[in-house]
């Protein structure tokens, strides 16, 4: 059985001296309030280059907290990509608005003005523009085409911090930008999330919000803290590799799900029961967003360094497609393989055996879900990528060169079978 040389589906990257500032917070009583706060917002909005940050406690509170800012009327439609996380039309849908889904390109995976344009009418309210899996979308030509239309545009950039077009951040070509810091991201601060604008309208809605949302209750950020840890300590491969890899190899072995996450119909299920609000950022998770800025720039690049070796050990494989770079800098928050839908499961086992782990990807075709069914009959939401054709790999600068290039050899050996 593989121990040396493994790679987890996810490295969580925390920063030196993670640890110390959780222990410090704790005992100095700066988990929920404290200094941290206003200088990380406006160290995050230098380095973005953004006029206005404002910090919530996820990703998806950041998401509903863009939404309302907004300032929408009730009703209007909002233009998703149809392959997307679920939860984010969701919410816009439990916000009183209508998600309409576009279609995305089958090679970047991402929405451009060709997908938008066409589902753009005098019900529109507002376009989600999507950077997924570390690319960036056609965010300049679909900024104009929103600025044309007279439309509001967000930009998703869950997948994409650090990610620049031009030498400009994503996220400040719209409205509004919006970032996760969750821990399968590559700048997690024990979870969080945060919006950017200079719309100065925009701005003062964010703040009137925020002066009213609830902070998340001490032992919550604490035990959060605490759990994203010990994912970080357990995604080290060294300790993955003797630990959660043979749990992994076990339940292989038996036939039993692999630690897989909700998806689809099944997640939005669970977040239908939900009461979603805003929840403001914690002093702790911006403590840590500090000390992440300092080095997220050199992280992304160890993140393309690695992409690199394994594409190019990939290179002429016609059973697999590698992630594409044709618009310009991708950081590789995921590495997408897509292969056959009927041969995923049996490249994740195989990888699996060889030490590789490797994760379901949670996009979902939104538009075939159930909560969006009435919007099945558009034209426009079909013919995107189906989920169950890709694998996520992690190529995070913790694992080691060697390893990525053993993985490629494993991966031509498994296509060339």
């Amino acid at each position: 059985m593989a121990i040396i040389g493994t790679i987890p589906r996810r490295c969580v990257n925390l920063p030196p001296g993670a640890l110390r500032t959780l222990i410090t917070s704790a005992l100095t009583s700066t988990v929920q309030e404290g200094p941290a706060l206003e200088a990380f917002t406006k160290k995050f909005g230098a380095w973005l280059g953004a006029p206005h940050v404002f910090g919530a406690a996820s990703g998806r509170s950041a998401f509903q907290l863009a939404l309302e800012s907004l300032g929408l009327e009730k009703g209007k439609e909002i233009i998703f990509p149809a392959f997307t996380f679920p939860v984010m039309p969701m919410v816009a849908k439990m916000l009183g608005y209508k998600p309409v889904f576009c279609d995305v390109d089958p090679v970047t995976f991402n929405s451009g003005p060709k997908q938008i344009s066409p589902l753009i009418n005098e019900r529109t309210g507002a376009v989600l523009a999507t950077h997924l899996f570390g690319q960036p979308c056609l965010i300049r030509e679909v900024a104009e085409l929103a600025k044309k239309r007279n439309i509001r545009l967000m930009e998703d950039c869950a997948h994409a911090l650090g990610v620049r077009v031009d030498g400009r951040s994503v996220g400040t070509f719209g409205d509004i930008g919006i970032y996760s810091f969750a821990e399968g991201k590559n700048m997690p601060c024990f979870g969080g999330g945060a919006i950017a604008t200079s719309d100065d309208g925009i701005a003062k809605r964010a703040k009137d919000i925020l002066l009213k949302a609830p902070m998340p209750t001490k032992g919550k950020v604490l035990k959060n803290a605490a759990f994203i840890w010990m994912l970080w300590l357990l995604t080290r491969p060294e300790v993955f590799g003797v630990t959660v890899y043979q749990v992994l190899r076990l339940k292989l072995f038996l036939g039993q799900p692999l630690m897989d996450s909700e998806v689809g119909d099944e997640l939005l299920s669970t977040f239908a029961a939900s009461n979603p609000r805003v929840y403001r950022l914690a002093n702790l998770q911006a403590a840590i967003g500090l000390l992440q800025l300092d080095r997220i720039d050199a992280f992304n690049e160890g993140a393309r360094r690695n992409a690199k070796v394994l594409s190019e050990s990939l290179d002429g494989i016609t059973k697999i497609n590698v992630p594409s770079s044709t618009t310009g800098d991708h950081i590789y928050v995921y590495y997408p393989l897509t292969v056959e839908p009927s041969k995923r499961n049996d490249l994740r086992a195989y990888l699996l055996k060889e030490g590789f782990d490797t994760k379901n990807t949670d996009m979902s075709d939104c538009s075939q879900l159930e909560p969006f069914c009435e919007h099945n009959g558009n034209p426009h939401s079909r013919g995107g990528p189906k989920e169950a054709s890709i694998l996520e790999i992690c190529v995070y600068p913790v694992i080691a060169e060697k390893s990525i290039k053993r993985l490629g050899r494993a991966i031509r050996a498994w296509a060339q079978d």
